[in-house]
């Protein structure tokens, strides 16, 4: 009995280590999906960090003649949800003057969401970070194209850069379904294709 357990002891442990040592193998065999798609814009200056799982459509078009990249979820995602990027990278704004242009942005982009100036005044504007972004954002209840929709629009800047200006629109009521997106979203966004350690 004595002379059995640790020949039975050192089986356990060849196996153990057998299986151990198959793990890195198995690994490279079957490569984990890449978690978010990281695109470099060099007509924005910024690298943008897009869901990848599942896939998310993403592409740069011009709105009113700037450029705008934007990242729209796929069809079997829920809630459907569009997040837009834009920058203005020859644009400074002093840490002093963004609470005013921030705010100024945001109500004059929330008339595109069908809010009338005089709503537009009225929007919470709150001061907001994202990563290394600092700025002001609000949330409100919007249309496009006659379709309801909760917006969030936030404009900041990271210091000693050039301001952003993000957006993501979904269904009434399902924001706080995306607050995980935003966070890997937004706060892993980078100026100039710098690396993020996030």
């Amino acid at each position: 009995m004595t002379t059995g357990a640790p020949s039975r002891q050192r089986r356990v442990v060849f196996a153990l280590a057998a299986i151990l040592a198959m793990q890195p193998a198995a690994l490279l065999a079957k490569p984990a999906l890449r978690e978010m798609q990281i695109h470099k814009v060099p007509a924005l200056g910024l690298e943008i960090w897009v869901e990848n799982q599942p896939a998310w459509d993403a592409k740069l078009v011009d709105v009113a003649g700037h450029p705008t990249f934007v990242a729209q979820s796929p069809s079997t995602y829920h809630p459907p949800t569009v997040m837009t990027y834009a920058s203005w990278p020859k644009l400074l704004v002093t840490p002093n003057m963004l609470p005013d242009v921030a705010a100024s942005a945001i109500r004059q982009a929330s008339q595109h969401f069908g809010l009338d100036p005089g709503r537009g005044r009225m929007l919470t504007i709150k001061p907001a970070s994202h990563g290394a972004l600092q700025g002001f954002e609000a949330d409100f209840a919007g249309k496009s194209e006659g379709v309801a929709m909760d917006v969030r629009i936030f404009v900041g800047q990271a210091p000693g850069q050039f301001p952003v200006a993000l957006t993501v629109t979904t269904l009434p009521g399902k924001m706080a379904h995306l607050e995980e997106c935003i966070r890997r979203g937004w706060g892993r966004l980078n100026y100039a294709g710098a690396v993020s350690q996030r």
